[in-house]
């Protein structure tokens, strides 16, 4: 079962398929002239009966509306094996389905499997090597201009996860004021997530005495961020859970302690079974 951590990651470029060619640009030096850029479909599978499904696929577009590229996006947090036979399976499939280029981007958080995900995939057949173009952390950039931010707020969310640092996150907060409610809430969860509790605590006593300029901020600080909490902690409860009862979502919103639902929502957001998140929800529900 995927975790959390990676499929937030796959819905950043799922949200805005922006991202992964402001990647290619900024991190591999990969400009590609296009004049749109929308999502295509995950399934790359043919007409054999192996099934192939990539995290996601965003595909460029020149000004006739012709596909000039597809990219694949793969988010990698573990050495598989197995990538190493269905990568060069994507590529193949999505360049034949579109009939134009096609590449793969890997995004590896971990160094060590962004190392081993560099190496190049010999096919067997002379000269014909895979060789993905991965982005690590290391490469996210530094997103500290909230203008820029602004103009892409998945990458400044990614930019925050990679560098949890004061001032990232303050350019990614006032990025995400644009979002819709729901979709701001949790990439700021997200965000508070990621920083270290120093730099979390820092930045709610300033948020608290700042006059918010934008309506999230207001909103969300104004409702209490005990709300956005519990209503992530419900979210993930549901997504982690075949069941989520109505007693149980009724304890979630009688919780008042801040701590105890931050940690509720790390929890929940770092378990990789439904074992695993309910034993988190039963602790902090007990407390």
């Amino acid at each position: 079962m995927p975790s959390f951590d990676h499929e937030f990651l796959v819905d950043l470029f799922r949200n805005d398929a922006r991202l992964a060619v402001e990647l290619l640009r900024r991190c591999a030096g990969i400009a590609i002239d296009h004049a749109r850029v929308a999502l295509g479909s995950i399934d790359l599978s043919q007409v054999a009966p192996t099934e192939y499904r990539a995290d996601a696929v965003v595909v460029l577009h020149d000004r006739a509306d012709r596909p000039v590229t597809g990219v694949i996006v793969e988010v990698q947090r573990q050495v598989e094996r197995d990538k190493l036979l269905t990568w060069p399976a994507y590529v193949a499939s999505l360049r034949a389905k579109l009939a134009c280029a096609a590449v793969l981007l890997v995004i590896a958080p971990d160094p060590g499997v962004a190392a081993w995900a560099r190496r190049p995939i010999e096919l067997g057949h002379p000269g014909f090597q895979l060789t993905p173009i991965v982005i690590g952390f290391d490469d996210v950039p530094w997103l500290r201009d909230h203008a820029a931010a602004s103009r892409l707020p998945e990458l400044a969310v990614l930019s925050v996860m990679a560098h949890p640092e004061r001032d990232i996150a303050e350019a990614a907060i006032a990025a995400i004021a644009q979002l819709p409610a729901d979709q701001g809430r949790l990439y700021f969860d997200v965000i508070v997530m990621a920083l270290p509790a120093a730099i979390r605590q820092i930045l709610e006593v300033q948020m608290r005495r700042y006059e918010y300029r934008s309506d999230f901020a207001r909103k969300y600080y104004g409702e209490g961020r005990d709300d956005g909490l519990r209503a992530a902690v419900v979210t993930l409860a549901r997504g982690k859970l075949d069941d989520v009862s109505e007693d149980t979502v009724a304890a979630i919103a009688a919780m008042s302690d801040p701590s105890v639902l931050t940690e509720l929502v790390a929890s929940l957001g770092q378990a990789r079974t439904a074992i695993e998140a309910r034993a988190a929800l039963d602790r902090a529900l007990h407390r």
